[in-house]
């Protein structure tokens, strides 16, 4: 499962039209670490058969449901945040039928299935829900928008955190619940939301200009820049301040705004790396992409880890390398070729050893289907393997033996042109 789960990181960043393309001998998709790790039928049977469906439970997301759990305890132990965490919806492109499957027409991937995620500040993913759709909740006094945020937080309550969140969330009634448990609040606010003071919201203000109410302990703030921005706080007294952007210019803003900027950014950070390397393959089945989209996750994670904790300068894309190597079990300086040709791990497609094997005299070729065949692979049975009573499929046979025999690629292929003697003498040496 580990070679199964480096080749498919490996795959997000080796693009291919095909996942079968990639055990292709076709010149254009030619990449023999995929043949040398597992051979392309294993493959498709794990992917196939991949699945971590509870049955206990009766829910829609019953068949990642433990995995969920599992991966939201690991981020949360492996890595204590900071005091400034966001929270906002990220999608994920799935275009199958599906009872809960949104459309946001602002968002990149219009279609597909909303995650609800937790990061800190600057992309570390701390918990992940999933949207399931219309379902009755168990806490009836909260809308579904307060039990999601409330969901999220529930670990990280009554410790002194800032969540930072946009206007879809942010409500006096939820600042209000999440202040009586220690958690700060900041972001902009709707104009419609219940118990807005509407002396706010009615008041027409000139470019530059600011003003704020509280209510309790909420602050509801209002800003003109090139248009209104309404915003909500329970952290910071409404002031206006001095900000530097990105270019070096100064200019004023209000203290919640500049915060707000500096602090909201965390999953668009985290969607951003994972972009880059993706690994959901083409799949109906959805509970498949969600698992892969929790693997890219996970090792995004596990490289902002390894950035806070190791003081160098090793980009993603190195770390994933690594990381690749270590799940195929590939040894340290070793050569794509000296991979290939020896195959480290004996437990996968063997290929043949430069100083022993019969290349120059026995070569390999498909076995050509029979007619009116659909398929475009035959397979036979090993004559080695049954042989040595093992019954095993080959869509291999030498073309230039007589009976040209079916044989597996590499140790089967090697074994069955030495000589009789060295035939014993391999066998009983592998026993």
């Amino acid at each position: 499962m580990e070679i199964f789960f480096g080749l498919c990181l490996l795959q997000s960043q080796i693009k291919t039209p095909k996942v079968r393309s990639n055990w292709s001998s076709n010149p254009l998709y030619y990449h023999p670490i995929f043949g040398a790790s597992m051979t392309g039928r294993r493959f498709e049977q794990l992917l196939r058969c991949l699945n971590c469906e509870s049955v206990a439970i009766n829910d829609r997301l019953s068949k990642i449901f433990d995995l969920l759990k599992l991966v939201n305890g690991s981020f949360q132990t492996v890595y204590k945040p900071g005091k400034n965490l966001s929270l906002d919806e990220s999608m994920m492109l799935h275009r199958g039928r599906l009872s809960f499957r949104q459309f946001i027409k602002s968002k990149k991937n219009k279609y597909g299935i909303k995650f609800y995620e937790l990061c800190t500040h600057d992309g570390y993913a701390l918990n992940v829900d999933i949207y399931k759709g219309k379902v009755s909740h168990e806490t009836h006094s909260l809308s579904v928008v307060d039990s999601v945020v409330m969901s999220l937080m529930k670990p990280y309550l009554s410790k002194g955190f800032s969540l930072f969140m946009d206007n879809y969330y942010n409500s006096i009634g939820l600042s209000n619940r999440l202040f009586s448990f220690k958690t700060h609040t900041t972001g902009t606010l709707r104009t419609n939301r219940k118990g807005n003071p509407k002396i706010i919201t009615q008041t027409k203000l000139k470019r530059g200009e600011h003003i704020w109410r509280r209510q309790g302990n909420v602050y509801v703030s209002k800003w003109k820049d090139k248009r209104d921005v309404l915003c909500i706080t329970t952290e910071n007294h409404p002031k206006i301040i001095n900000v530097q952007n990105k270019h070096g210019v100064w200019t004023k803003k209000p203290i919640e705004v500049a915060n707000y900027n500096a602090n909201m950014s965390g999953i668009d950070r985290c969607d951003q790396m994972i972009s880059y390397y993706s690994s959901p393959k083409k799949s109906i089945r959805w509970y498949k992409k969600v698992i892969f989209r929790l693997l890219d996750i996970s090792v995004w994670n596990s490289y902002y880890i390894y950035k806070k904790i190791n003081d160098s300068n090793i980009g993603f894309l190195d770390f994933r390398d690594q990381l690749i190597n270590t799940l195929l079990k590939i040894p340290q300086n070793s050569s794509g070729r000296n991979f290939v040709l020896e195959n480290a791990n004996p437990q996968t497609h063997v290929r043949y050893n430069p100083t022993t094997d019969f290349r120059d005299a026995h070569y390999q070729e498909k076995i050509p289907p029979p007619p009116n065949y659909k398929r475009k692979t035959y397979f036979l049975k090993c004559k080695y393997c049954y042989r040595q009573k093992i019954i095993k499929f080959t869509s291999h046979r030498c073309q230039d033996c007589t009976n040209k025999p079916p044989l597996c690629p590499g140790q089967c292929f090697r074994q069955w042109h030495l000589p009789p003697a060295d035939q014993n003498n391999s066998s009983s040496s592998d026993m």
